[in-house]
């Protein structure tokens, strides 16, 4: 039965009840209804109405004070798909509606914010921008959250731009696959739920490494298990990728190589690898943090070990404390692989002449830089002793292996030379002739450079690095001698 009464009501009374005509559209029927439920409420309850109003008269009370502390707290998380059903409800159909109901649940006493929108389609929508406004920033934020999982799940929106503007959250969303809608949310708005599942998944282990990174300062490193044993056990060249590759969820040499050094730069200061490490165009430059010179070429061996597998050859060049890195010419992919190719031979050394050749004609057209042609000089050198030493069994290096050695190894590049000690620990050698320089004056500094370079990878594998060599009395002429000096 429907009782139709008329009402009187002074201004004062009409002024009351503004909040509600806004939230029914101006609908007096259903706010003198609401109003019958909440009286209805108070007269079962007269106390608890009391302590509410008593509660509400200050600025902040208890449930106000708890919910703006839990919503800071739970910043980087994401609302559940239950919680944000609850608080929407399931009479939403459009864009239009969900603003609607959120202005609803916004006008309420603890929440005291509100949203606009825009679309392209109310029903349908491919693009849509939300604006939260609102006194406290972290409910504008949580209430964007709730809206983008909302979004996402009914209408498969992710979002594009979140920026804050005032005491607003603007947000814009556009349609696209499932998945990259998921990961867009979880990138703006939960970014820390993985970490806060692990967290109270393994509070003791978590609770252990936290105080002690606290305590040391963050001056450690985080390595996988595999790539410690290999270093244990003393391998040359220990797996160095599977940490990006599990970060980045794809092998090393299937990732764009601009994203692969901006994934770099992110995980490999957080494990403790490097420092930094400043990206340009053409160059890397890596702040190491390290004091001993072994470790540092160490680390400059593995990163150019890991960007080749990218993809791309870099030529270093290393200092106390950086590590600098040039990108090469595409040349050097090639150069690289054909190094790697040189298997152990029983042949004679003097087979590498063929394979030296052919580099050096790869080299004929590329621009002269010093440091690249004598990088790949030096890893031809390390190849090729690296061989000599699995075939004639050496454990360790001294003066009179070494120069047998070079006797042997001088026939590869074609030079006249003669190697002595003139002490326990020097090495000289006199170079009166070079065929592969003097013999090609278009190509003969570029066959010199690979060539000093080929000396520079035997020295320092033998004795280590930097190379302990010196170069006198630099040919004016075919008949000048060269004399190399090597400190062991």
């Amino acid at each position: 039965m429907i009782l139709r009464k008329n009402i009187s009501l002074t201004e004062d009374y009409l002024k009351k009840l503004e909040p509600l005509m806004k939230k029914h559209n101006g609908n007096l029927s259903a706010v003198i209804r609401e109003m019958i439920d909440l009286a209805d409420a108070a007269f079962a309850d007269p106390d608890s109405v009391k302590r509410l109003i008593s509660g509400l008269k200050k600025e902040q009370n208890l449930t106000s004070s708890t919910l703006t502390w839990a919503l800071k707290n739970l910043s980087g998380r994401l609302p559940d798909e239950e919680t944000v059903h609850n608080i929407i409800g399931s009479e939403v159909s459009s864009i239009s509606s969900l603003e609607k109901r959120l202005n609803e649940m916004g006008s309420e006493i603890y929440w005291d914010c509100s949203v606009k929108s825009s679309s392209d389609n109310d029903i349908k929508p491919n693009n849509v921008t939300f604006i939260i406004t609102g006194k406290n920033m972290d409910l504008n934020t949580y209430m964007a959250a709730v809206i983008a999982v909302f979004a996402s799940k009914k209408y498969y929106l992710g979002i594009t731009k979140v920026k804050s503007v005032n005491n607003s959250v603007e947000m814009d969303m556009a349609a696209g696959e499932e998945e990259w809608s998921r990961k867009s949310i979880t990138a703006h708005f939960g970014h820390l739920e993985e970490a806060f599942l692990e967290l109270y998944k393994k509070p003791d282990f978590w609770s252990i490494i936290i105080s002690l990174y606290i305590k040391m300062n963050y001056d450690m490193v985080a390595i996988s298990r595999q790539f410690f044993e290999e270093t244990l056990a003393g391998r040359n060249s220990p797996r160095f990728t599977i940490c990006i590759e599990r970060f980045c969820d794809s092998p090393v040499n299937r990732i764009p190589p601009d994203e692969f050094l901006k994934k770099i730069a992110v995980l490999y200061p957080r494990m403790g690898i490097i420092k930094n490490i400043d990206i340009t165009k053409d160059s890397l430059i890596i702040h190491h943090g390290l004091s001993e010179p072994e470790a540092i070429k160490k680390l400059t061996d593995m990163f150019m070990e890991l960007l080749n597998l990218n993809g791309r050859t870099y030529g270093a060049t290393i200092s106390e404390n950086l590590i600098v890195m040039k990108l090469q010419p595409e040349v050097g992919k090639i150069l690289t692989r054909m190094i790697e190719d040189l298997k152990h031979r029983e042949s004679p050394l003097a087979d590498y002449h063929t394979d030296l050749l052919k580099m050096l004609d790869m080299l004929r057209n590329v621009p002269s830089d010093e440091e690249f042609v004598k990088s790949f000089g030096s890893k031809f050198g390390k190849k090729m002793i690296e061989n000599y030493e699995k075939d004639k069994k050496i454990t360790k290096w001294d003066a009179g292996t070494f120069l047998k050695y070079l006797q042997e190894a001088g026939t590869i590049i074609g030079q006249d030379l003669k190697w002595g000690s003139i002490s326990e620990n020097v090495i000289r050698g006199e170079i009166n002739e070079s065929q592969l320089v003097n013999s090609n004056s278009n190509n003969g500094a570029t066959n010199g450079m690979f060539i000093k370079g080929i000396f520079s990878g035997w020295v320092s594998h033998a004795f280590g690095d930097p190379p302990k060599m010196v170069y006198k009395n630099q040919p004016a002429g075919e008949n000048t001698p060269l004399e190399v000096y090597i400190a062991i």
